[in-house]
């Protein structure tokens, strides 16, 4: 029997939920929008003390920038429709929101516990959701060819190979610039339980989406 693919809808409404937020705080003061990301990004000092955990969620509709939203939402167009389809949305929704909420748990424990000074410093980002997205992806497409920029030299490499060697640039940086204003760990985070997640869900799947 024939499958007809499901269109892939909660990757399109979780970036058009990010783009009015984005909007929104645009417009704000720098004031405001410190204000803003204290009370909704994630405090690793409030996490840890079992408070504002409504932030592990939140923190993923605030974007610092342009170019922070952009990249983030270019990557989930990119590579998470395929997931979605693979998945089915509630799945993938799963996936998205569980490797987000884990990226900021692991980046409060990091923060918390080695760098206590930084503790009150919030997060702000879909970044630990993305990178959930790409582990995923890199599982399901192994061998999809990516075309990704080093410097201004574009090279084209299997799925794999570039989600991998992505994440291992993060680890990397996290371990040579714990004090970076990126949250690196968070990305660890974010691709470790999107690893996971997928493992889990890849034994349902339905095999003719491997390509």
């Amino acid at each position: 029997m024939h499958h007809v693919q499901e269109r892939p809808k909660a990757v399109y409404v979780i970036i058009l939920i990010n783009l009015a937020v984005f909007v929104y705080t645009f417009m704000l003061s720098d004031r405001e929008m410190a204000r803003l990301a204290y009370t909704f990004g994630v405090v690793p000092a409030f996490i840890m003390n079992g408070t504002a955990l409504h932030s592990l969620v939140t923190s993923m509709f605030l974007h610092a920038d342009f170019f922070h939203i952009f990249f983030n939402m270019y990557a989930l167009f990119l590579l998470g429709r395929d997931c979605e389809i693979a998945y089915g949305s509630k799945k993938f929704i799963l996936l998205y929101f569980l490797s987000g909420i884990f990226a900021g748990i692991l980046h409060s424990v990091y923060i918390y516990t080695l760098f206590p000074s930084d503790a009150y410093r919030p997060a702000i980002g879909a970044s630990g959701a993305i990178f959930g997205v790409m582990a995923s992806y890199a599982v399901l497409f192994p061998f999809r060819r990516l075309f990704v920029f080093f410097g201004l030299i574009p090279i084209a490499a299997p799925a794999i190979v570039v989600i991998f060697g992505l994440a291992l640039i993060q680890l990397l940086y996290a371990v040579a610039m714990p004090f970076s204003s990126i949250a690196y760990i968070a990305h660890i985070g974010g691709f470790i339980a999107g690893l996971i997640i997928t493992l889990i869900y890849r034994a349902g799947l339905r095999r003719y989406y491997y390509v």
